[in-house]
């Protein structure tokens, strides 16, 4: 019975958590069969042999097959606090009925273990049927018959096994850390227990416009004179600036909101400004990781369509001297056949990589939302007692979503329209200085993720509604 109770308690766990898991398996497994067809085109030698410039190609695919890892470990310990924290009473009651810390940390181990299991069983199986279509895409991009074989081999299989088995004993250390470090009354008490006033939001919210202001202005001043140095220190002010932002900012609206008249005469009002209010770091922390997927998202989606929307005018410019005047490719010294390859390896990376980002930020939403929905339910439920009709409290719900919402898309949007310079910078390194192509490509991007999150934002507020209800 003693070996039986712990694997029965974490199959329990997983099943009764279902609503939970089920979207971080299929998100994982998502990712676990992008990195397998990258790997596959990494390791495959007889791609590099029997295609004209395939080692070429497979050189690039190396850019994505050591990125994603990169990308990939913060982004699942970032979710995997949200599940840990919607499971907390869960583990309180363990150690309450007499489970040690260590029984805890096997239950969390064969949890992951299962998860992990069926994370590379999912993804590698859809690899495996993925990858010829996607040989077969790739070889009509550039023009190739289509008589060559595809063939798999076992080290693209090891390598994807290699990167999530990291990944997810990262996961267990995190679990087995907190479940250690903290006493059962506390997690008992974390997933309603709200935030301390923040101390400082005014210096925060200098602080950030600060960065911001110094980050939009080193991207306009740039210009051509553009580097990888100046892209980086950008960047890291536009994550310490939106923090800041989102952090400073927000505490002093809300703090002045909750100050006005409206904040104890109308219902509406006070139950929006106190629920952001309940958990303020935790939505600043949530809304930076959302707004920095998202500009990761579409800046590599403006990106891929430049490519895509400005390869035939290079193509056009293939044989002629490169002037005084002019960066880019030298097109003396090279081929249509260069060019194609080129363009249709990086707009093969970019859809990857897209399909990432975004896959990254619609489950960040989605655990957000949940999340808090789980949260908020308890703070309904009383508020429906003592009055709170069931019309209003949706309406209020999705007042506060709408907030919640807005901010994130609102930055992302303006992070790239700050970004343009930058992106115009590393287009014109390929040759694609058309500015129709760009700006229609920064535009077109836009429509494309705002709708995609719009439909985020819709099926998330179901869940959230459906959680509280």
């Amino acid at each position: 019975m003693r070996n039986t109770l712990l694997p029965r308690l974490a199959l329990r766990g997983l099943y009764g958590n279902r609503r939970l898991y089920l979207p971080f398996l299929l998100a994982t497994a998502f990712m676990a069969m992008v990195y397998f067809v990258i790997a596959a085109f990494v390791y495959n030698e007889s791609f590099g042999r029997s295609i004209p410039n395939g080692g070429n190609i497979q050189i690039l695919m190396s850019v994505g097959y050591f990125l994603m890892p990169v990308v990939l470990l913060p982004f699942l310990v970032y979710i995997y606090s949200y599940l840990l924290k919607n499971r907390s009473r869960e583990l309180a009651l363990y150690a309450i009925l007499g489970l040690g810390r260590r029984h805890i940390a096997v239950i969390l181990l064969i949890e992951n273990t299962l998860c992990f299991a069926l994370c590379i069983l999912l993804g590698a199986g859809g690899g495996a049927l993925v990858c010829p279509l996607v040989f077969r895409g790739l070889l009509a991009a550039l023009g190739i018959p289509s008589g060559i074989v595809w063939g798999l081999s076992f080290p693209p299989l090891l390598a994807t096994v290699k990167v999530f088995a990291a990944c997810f004993a990262v996961l267990v250390v995190i679990g087995v850390w907190r479940a250690a470090r903290t006493q059962p009354c506390s997690l008992l008490r974390e997933q309603t227990q709200g935030e301390r006033p923040m101390r400082g939001r005014l210096l925060a919210a200098i602080l950030g416009s600060s960065c911001l202001f110094a980050a939009y202005f080193l991207s306009l001043t740039s210009g051509r004179s553009a580097t990888l140095a100046s892209f980086t220190l950008a960047l890291l002010l536009v994550i310490l600036g939106t923090y800041g932002v989102f952090t400073g900012v927000i505490a002093e609206v809300l703090r002045r909101l909750r100050k006005g008249p409206r904040f104890y005469t109308d219902a509406s009002e006070f139950v929006v400004v106190s629920g952001l209010q309940h958990r303020l770091r935790k939505n600043a922390a949530g809304l930076v990781n959302i707004c920095l997927f998202g500009c990761a998202a579409l800046f590599t989606l403006c990106c891929s369509l430049c490519v895509l929307f400005g390869q035939g005018a290079v193509i056009a410019r293939v044989g002629q001297t490169i002037t005084n005047s002019q960066s880019g490719i030298n097109f003396t010294n090279v081929t249509v056949e260069d060019i194609t390859l080129m363009f249709t390896t990086l707009a093969f990376l970019g859809v990857f990589f897209v399909l990432v980002f975004l896959a990254c930020t619609s489950l960040v939403l989605y655990y957000k939302q949940l999340s808090e929905g789980i949260e908020d339910a308890g703070r309904f439920r009383i508020l429906r007692s003592i009055g709170l009709s069931d019309e209003m409290t949706v309406r209020t719900a999705r007042r506060q979503l709408r907030v919640v919402f807005l901010l994130p898309l609102g930055g992302t949007l303006l992070h790239i329209a700050f970004a343009t310079p930058f992106l115009s910078t590393f287009m014109g390194l390929i040759s694609i200085d058309t500015p129709l192509v760009l700006y229609g490509s920064i535009a077109l991007s836009m429509l494309v993720f705002a709708l995609f999150y719009l439909i985020c934002y819709q099926i998330t507020i179901r869940a959230y509604l459906r959680t509280v209800a």
